[in-house]
């Protein structure tokens, strides 16, 4: 531990970045300091290292020759995590103390070879292994002091208890106790679903095809009926004895909370999209007043950041289902404090979002795809809003919790879900305002502005 945390502060700040990080955008100041490693074998480890400015990172380390460098996909750090793993757990949920201060919680996990990284620019880093396993490191931690910013792990394992299996299966979560004895998530693993794509590919992609008339409009509809059934079950699992309701003063936060992002964005949306929004402000205003007249609505778990884009797709064993869904990432909203991400939310947060992504998924398909029928399209987004929220309304029934879904909540927190996107693409990218700017002319159609977005 002493040599290695001596490599460790002699390292640049560059050596807790993940491969496709956006450098540009991520200051890692030196010295590094490491707080904790677990050694795993052959010079493989999973350090927890704090940079000058007090951020805290999770790195998978191999130390060779003197040096130390940030592990890669294929240096063996994974295998050998899910190695130590199912040394030390044989046969069901265990809870395994690995020394120090890191501990694990294991489903599963079995000794794999072969690694390989995921391609996609992300936050986190996933790692999959052998084809079967996928360890997803959380690269940036809460600082010290910050609790409640890693939903996953609580979301997971309550999930795994639960028997909720339309997720990838849990194997492990590895957790370091900080000095202040909070528990940090550094790396979740759970079954990797070869083959399967998210729902910006597969939503997009059923849409196109029906939009060009290459398949019927109704089968573009058999997804958002499954997803809003497997959203109940979801819920339900999540709610397990976990149910608790809001109070008068919460109700009031999050009505705040949601005008304070709308003065935000009429500050920041410029030209035509803004002037759009501000025409809008004062109703999106007015329907927040049902958020702070929601005190003693139901809360409960939720996945807090719930789009298609969670959902992945992979081919079904089941002929007649054709395919098979499954909830993924369960980080949180990573736009809200740390506090908040993982606070007991409404039900009705995760449907606006789900309704929000199905509206956008049919404008990028007017945006991106050639020769589609521009009417197919603009009648399947109310279509598959409504399948999905009819499923998802009887399948709470069928589990005996109807009561979950307060509907009040689901307008207002559809406009704050489009007021979000305004934002995001204002901070991050820019092409996507015509998202949301044409969401909010749609569910408020009849404000007069000087122009209509295309």
């Amino acid at each position: 531990m002493d040599s290695l945390a001596a490599l460790v502060a002699a390292a640049p700040g560059s050596l807790v970045l993940p491969p496709g990080e956006r450098r540009a955008v991520v200051a890692v100041p030196a010295p590094l300091r490491l707080l904790a490693a677990l050694e795993l074998d052959h010079g493989r480890a999973v350090g927890v290292v704090e940079d000058a400015a007090g951020a805290r990172w999770t790195v998978p380390l191999a130390a060779e020759a003197g040096s130390v460098r940030r592990a890669l996909p294929g240096d063996g750090v994974a295998e050998a995590l899910l190695r130590r793993l199912s040394a030390r757990v044989a046969g069901g949920p265990a809870s395994a103390d690995l020394g120090g201060s890191f501990t694990a919680q294991v489903w599963h996990a079995e000794p794999i070879a072969g690694e390989s990284g995921l391609t996609v620019d992300q936050t986190n880093e996933s790692v999959v292994v052998g084809e079967r396993a996928m360890v997803k490191w959380s690269v940036r931690l809460p600082r010290a002091g910050e609790r409640g910013a890693q939903p996953a792990a609580d979301r997971i394992a309550a999930l795994a208890a639960a028997g909720f299996t339309e997720t990838p299966a849990a194997w492990a979560l590895l957790r370091w106790t900080d000095a202040d004895g909070v528990d940090v998530l550094l790396a979740a693993v759970t079954a990797y679903l070869p083959h399967a794509q998210d729902g910006w590919d597969w939503a997009v992609a059923d849409v196109s095809a029906a939009a060009r008339h290459r398949v019927p409009a109704d089968d573009a509809l058999a997804a958002p009926r499954r997803l809003g059934s497997l959203t109940a079950r979801l819920h339900v699992a999540l709610a397990h004895g976990r149910e608790s309701h809001a109070g008068a003063d919460l109700a009031q936060a999050w009505r705040a909370a949601a005008l304070a992002e709308l003065d935000e964005a009429l500050t920041l949306v410029g030209g035509p999209e803004g002037d759009r929004l501000r025409a809008r402000a004062p109703r999106i205003a007015a329907a927040y007043d049902a958020l702070a007249a929601a005190a003693g609505t139901p809360l409960i778990p939720v996945h807090g950041d719930y789009h298609v884009g969670q959902v992945l797709r992979t081919p079904s064993d089941d002929p007649a289902l054709r395919f098979d869904y499954a909830v993924t990432d369960f980080d949180g909203n990573p736009v809200l404090a740390a506090a908040q991400r993982g606070a007991p939310q409404p039900a009705a947060l995760d449907v606006a979002g789900m309704l929000a992504s199905l509206d956008h998924v049919g404008r990028v398909v007017l945006r991106r795809t050639e020769g589609a029928d521009a009417e197919v399209v603009r009648g399947w987004i109310p279509a598959a809003q409504e399948e999905f929220g009819r499923e998802y309304a009887a399948g709470l029934a069928l589990a005996g919790h109807a009561h979950l879904l307060d509907e009040r909540l689901v307008p207002p927190l559809r406009f704050q879900q489009e007021v979000r996107e305004h934002l995001y693409a204002v901070r991050h990218l820019p092409h996507w305002g015509y998202v949301a700017d044409g969401a909010l002319v749609d569910l408020l159609p009849d404000v007069p502005t000087d122009r209509t977005p295309e």
